[in-house]
């Protein structure tokens, strides 16, 4: 047997969604402390690519010449050290690639976290917006009850009766904004997800 319903339980529900939007907003303010902290490593991440890219310059001015002097038997120069500059070249040229794509990722990743912040923030204030209706719409009933219990005049009670209807309208007009906010949060978080692959991926081939 199912258990039966009352207005309480609605309220409670109310109260809930309430709870459930300070949770929300919580989050969301310390994913954006998190999504700073991002940004700011992908920034030093590229200062550190462009001094190694400085670097890298510097190793190919050196190896230039050393593959100048390699061909003079009394340079002190041996062809190993030669081959041994150009590999390290070459793995910087490497490694500066794929830490750029790497940079990019984090970037394009938090971009896309700072959007779904905002969404999921708008989700909270409609999630907020709904709690506040459904407890005006539940308090309005159990007057408009009490009402009709107390046998009041059937004008009165139709006016009653209206205004209910009214913020019932009212209610489902903001259910309706609340369905639409969490889908588009839905699927930004999608969005997001995606990103988090193509950042692994990157990590990888960085790694």
């Amino acid at each position: 047997m199912s258990p039966i319903i009352t207005h309480e339980d609605e309220l409670e529900l109310s109260s809930l969604e309430k709870e459930l939007v300070s949770q929300i907003k919580k989050l969301a303010k310390a994913q954006s402390t998190l999504i700073d902290s991002q940004k700011k490593y992908a920034d030093n991440l590229k200062k550190a690519t462009l001094t190694r890219e400085t670097l890298n310059r510097t190793f190919r001015d050196v190896l230039k010449h050393m593959q100048t002097l390699v061909r003079e038997k009394r340079s002190n120069i041996k062809e190993e050290e030669v081959k041994l500059f150009q590999d390290i070249i070459h793995k910087n040229d490497e490694y500066i690639e794929v830490n750029n794509k790497y940079v990019d990722s984090i970037k394009d990743l938090a971009v896309k976290k700072d959007y779904l912040v905002e969404k999921k923030i708008e989700f909270a204030s409609a999630l907020n917006e709904v709690a506040n209706k459904r407890s005006i719409v539940i308090k309005k009933a159990l007057s408009v009850e009490k009402k009709k219990n107390a046998l009041i005049e059937g004008e009165k009670m139709k006016l009653l009766e209206s205004e209910l209807n009214d913020l019932q309208r009212d209610f489902d007009r903001a259910r309706d904004i609340l369905i639409k906010k969490i889908d588009q949060f839905l699927q930004v978080k999608n969005e997001v997800d995606e990103l988090w692959v193509n950042l692994k991926n990157n990590v990888n081939k960085a790694s």
